[in-house]
């Protein structure tokens, strides 16, 4: 994602999509880790071996342009641009109709990083109070051609 204080990382834990926002500890970052909160994200104790909580108020919403985390108003939280985005990342989170949101905080992303190493780090994150975590819908804006009469 792309803003002085978020980054955002889409990729497949195995077959499962996962996104990783990296929300830095100053500008935005605190503010979006407050608003992620109250709409339902938690402090995760650990990632390996959590359930994590679904239900949460965000939701994932891809258009022909780009990729928006939504509240529940439809303020957009964080955006991404479409074509930027990793096309199995959207087939598996279309497919499931949501994913694994990880927010980490004061972390960096680097975009070539393996899953599984992406994913230690999120449970370093985390056993340190650092990260919050929620299974979020995932929509996509259908294309429909006007009626014509």
């Amino acid at each position: 994602m792309m803003d002085e204080s978020v980054h955002l990382r889409l990729l497949l834990a195995r077959t499962l999509p996962m996104a990783v926002a990296a929300v830095a500890e100053e500008g935005r970052g605190p503010q979006l880790l407050t608003l992620l909160e109250e709409r339902g994200l938690v402090r995760l104790p650990a990632f390996f071996g959590v359930e994590l909580p679904k239900g949460v108020r965000v939701a994932f919403h891809l258009d022909v342009d780009e990729l928006r985390l939504l509240d529940e108003q439809e303020s957009v939280l964080l955006r991404a641009p479409r074509a930027g985005l990793d096309p199995d990342w959207v087939e598996a989170a279309k497919r499931l109709t949501g994913t694994m949101l990880l927010v980490l905080e004061g972390a960096e992303l680097d975009p070539d990083e393996p899953a599984l190493a992406v994913a230690e780090r999120a449970e370093r994150f985390a056993r340190d109070g650092r990260a919050l975590g929620a299974i979020v819908g995932v929509a996509e804006e259908r294309r429909s051609l006007p009626l014509l009469l």
